[in-house]
């Protein structure tokens, strides 16, 4: 019975909590704005506004659910005030709706800087109230960081590179480049506890801290894949230390460790900004040249996705007839019905063959995105 109401309370501070109804917006933004900028683009939206929704919950669910089971055991505790300014702050960066800030480290960079600067800094009437965000240990903040950025590694490479979002962009020279948008948010609800509050005679009150985790690239030089296995190691890196600083706190009392996790949070940072110059100084992989139509996407349940056709691969012959576009493509595509023949350059610069009966039921541009100019003239195209 104790259980049971111990799990109803943590629920309830789920359902309070400002930061878990400022992400369900956000989500609802995201996906509107993701499906508004595809029609721009394609005049076709590449995946259901739904899609959002499904990735929001799983696989993080699990994770979390397995990240609470260990704060659970290791009784993690931390403060009403620090609960309270963890979720203000936090829901201040929910709010700027970019989902590359949806990550624990600036909350805990803040609150962290606060505590440190607290013997060199007066707060004055806020005093008491540093007083208690000080109470809560540095081992909270790099288990917190630690099993959080651990989670995000997984995702990225698990289920970030799934159902990414088309685009185009336009390079220095004002020519258009194709690239995919992963920007993704996901729902990472972790279980810690408090002190005796509220006039209850537990020893410990669990609450539920709604903590979003979100990514936010554009993939030009790399397929998106690529790239977030980059980002997933170096944030995986960054956890393991994490973690590992607070197991050797058990062991031995490490000095200046609270510099090494201001250091992590930093580094945080530093390495997605290194991911995304990097992809800048890249060759781009979705640029027509001399190799025919590049292929940023198919639509889902389309003859050019049944046809395995390849973001990044190009079609250079329809039926022995040159490609040098999207345009030409569907000019070929007309005159060589009911039957079409394609010669395709896939990523390592090989031809393959590709063969298909057209039917009447098939959309004439076969659900295959090219690059090339926007549908729309209207649409606001990126600089790369």
């Amino acid at each position: 019975m104790e259980v049971v109401r111990m799990s109803v309370t943590a629920l309830l501070t789920l359902l309070s909590s400002p930061l878990f109804w400022v992400t369900l917006v956000a989500l609802t933004y995201i996906s509107m704005t993701r499906v508004k900028r595809e029609r721009a683009m394609f005049r076709s939206r590449r995946r259901s506004p739904k899609s959002e929704w499904k990735h929001f919950i799983w696989p993080s669910l699990l994770l979390a659910v397995l990240a609470s089971a260990a704060t659970i055991v290791l009784e993690t505790t931390i403060t009403f005030e620090w609960a309270v300014s963890f979720t203000v702050l936090y829901t201040l960066v929910v709010l700027t709706m970019h989902p590359r800030f949806f990550n624990p480290v600036l909350p805990l960079l803040v609150l962290f800087g606060v505590v440190m600067l607290r013997d060199v800094v007066s707060y004055g009437a806020l005093s008491d109230w540093v007083r208690e965000l000080a109470r809560v240990d540095w081992t909270v903040y790099a288990l917190t960081f630690g099993l959080v950025t651990l989670a995000e590694a997984i995702l990225l490479r698990w289920n970030g590179p799934k159902e990414t979002s088309p685009t185009l962009i336009l390079s220095k020279r004002g020519q258009f480049i194709g690239g995919h948008v992963v920007k993704r948010i996901w729902f990472f609800p972790l279980v810690v506890f408090l002190p005796p509050t509220f006039g209850l005679d537990w020893p410990m009150v669990p609450i539920i801290l709604p903590i979003p985790i979100g990514v936010s690239l554009l993939s030009t030089g790399a397929l998106p894949g690529t790239l977030l296995a980059r980002l997933s190691n170096y944030r995986a890196v960054l956890a393991l230390i994490a973690l590992g600083l607070f197991g050797l706190s058990y062991v031995w009392e490490i000095p200046y460790v609270d510099y090494a996790v201001f250091a992590l949070f930093v580094l945080y940072e530093l390495g997605l900004q290194w991911i995304k110059r990097e992809n800048r100084g890249t060759t781009p992989v979705f640029i027509n040249g001399n190799r025919g139509a590049v292929i940023v996407d198919t639509l889902p349940n389309s003859p050019g996705e049944a046809m395995q056709l390849i973001p990044g691969e190009s079609i250079y012959k329809v039926n022995g007839t040159i490609i040098t576009g999207g345009h030409s493509f569907y000019e070929a595509l007309q005159q060589h019905k009911p039957y079409i023949k394609l010669e395709v350059l896939n990523l390592n610069g090989d031809i393959r063959f590709v063969q298909r009966a057209m039917y009447e039921t098939d959309p004439h541009e076969l659900g295959i995105l090219f690059v090339g100019e926007p549908t729309s003239p209207r649409v606001r195209l990126r600089k790369l």
